[in-house]
């Protein structure tokens, strides 16, 4: 906490995913002291609209009919996400402001991260094994931890693969 009395910024990275879900849990259980000496930012990075993207090498255009669904879809999935983590705060006490970005999660969180001036970033952790690894490539927590111009935790479920 700085001199002064400021609170401690703790960011969360909030996705649709039980990882998430219990980072957040794990934040307010372990991290946070109290609502006096911390505040919780709750962000959400939502992909960016899919009018034409490449699959395969290939772009692909959709229709407005099939753009609009997959926009309803998305901003239902912001909201049941935004609305869980903000229950889960109000369950703890504490004082939580909610953000909702858009564009790739990796690169907009360590960007809000930066731009916000947070003490700390909590991040889900997938416990990717070496073949998806491969597949997939380096996920979302090891970027932030190799990026993020504030410390990091990666917060991984004990005992669960994926």
């Amino acid at each position: 906490m700085e001199a002064g009395g400021a609170r401690r910024q703790i960011m969360v990275a909030l996705e649709p995913s039980e990882e998430s879900t219990y980072a957040l849990e794990w934040a307010l259980e372990y991290l946070v002291i109290s609502p006096d000496s911390d505040h919780l930012i709750l962000l959400y990075v939502a992909p960016e609209s899919l009018h034409n993207t490449m699959i395969t090498g290939k772009e692909v255009s959709f229709s407005s009919h099939v753009l609009s669904v997959l926009e309803k879809n998305k901003k239902q999935t912001a909201h049941r996400v935004i609305e869980l983590a903000k229950t889960m705060c109000e369950k703890y006490n504490v004082t939580y402001e909610t953000k909702v970005m858009v564009g790739e999660a990796k690169f907009v969180i360590c960007d809000a991260a930066k731009k916000l001036n947070v003490d700390l970033l909590v991040v889900g952790g997938h416990d990717f094994g070496a073949i998806k690894r491969f597949f997939i490539g380096s996920n979302l927590g090891e970027y932030c931890i190799n990026h993020a111009k504030c410390p990091v935790a990666l917060v991984k479920r004990r005992g669960k693969r994926t």
